[in-house]
């Protein structure tokens, strides 16, 4: 069958204990109490979509839930109609930016409750021309306070999606997924999913270290009757 390699590259964390002295307790209290996962410990927002009502995913069939519950900043947007076709996932058809503030955050439960605490985290950018400036911005983008990726959207097609993903240690029972403007551009995030792992695989992973994917690459053929190793 088709195989795929994904490349991900070692990053050492600071204490997750400074997590907490940026978050605010009673904040996070609150957001924790207001979205929980779904019965498999899963999290998928759809960042920008607007109401309180989940929907399923045609593709994943997979409930994905408004970012309100989330986060407290930020406003909604749908990508400008030139981008979007009848294939286009439902999740980016909108987004959700930050025009005000340096730091904007996403605060997750975790599943510590079930003896799970290593997760991989996936976020997904779309730009869409949503703020018909024209101008795809750059940015970074953290897990706590650990730099997880920097976000450059601005040397690719407005309709082409950037995916970043993680696989990090989380030893308390919330997480905050974070947005920092740096002056090239105003934030924004079309997606967000959590997924719980196995504490046993990618044994790399631990309390001080993640990994981050670097690429993705399918090394099988296009047409996916032939058979290959």
């Amino acid at each position: 069958m088709a195989m795929r390699q994904s490349k991900l590259r070692a990053v050492s964390a600071r204490p997750w204990l400074l997590l907490l002295c940026l978050a605010l307790a009673a904040t996070a209290g609150v957001m924790q109490a207001r979205a929980q996962p779904n019965s498999i410990g899963f999290i998928s927002i759809d960042c920008g979509f607007p109401g309180t009502t989940s929907y399923v995913d045609d593709a994943t069939t997979l409930p994905y839930a408004p970012d309100a519950a989330f986060t407290d900043a930020g406003e909604n947007h749908n990508v400008s109609s030139e981008h979007v076709t009848p294939e286009l996932p439902r999740i980016y058809r909108d987004v959700r930016s930050f025009v005000d503030g340096a730091r904007n955050c996403y605060t997750l439960p975790s599943t510590l409750a079930v003896g799970l605490n290593k997760y991989l985290f996936r976020a997904a950018f779309m730009y869409g021309n949503y703020d018909g400036l024209n101008r795809p911005p750059v940015f970074d983008l953290y897990i706590g306070v650990n730099l997880w990726k920097t976000v450059n959207l601005s040397s690719s097609d407005p309709a082409a999606p950037v995916i970043a993903e993680a696989i990090v240690v989380v030893p308390d029972d919330f997480v905050q997924v974070c947005l920092v403007n740096t002056g090239t551009g105003t934030p924004f995030i079309s997606g967000l999913e959590l997924r719980p792992l196995k504490n046993s695989i990618y044994p790399q992973v631990n309390a001080t270290q993640g990994l981050v994917l670097q690429s993705r690459r399918n090394f099988g053929p296009t047409d996916m009757t032939d058979i290959i190793r």
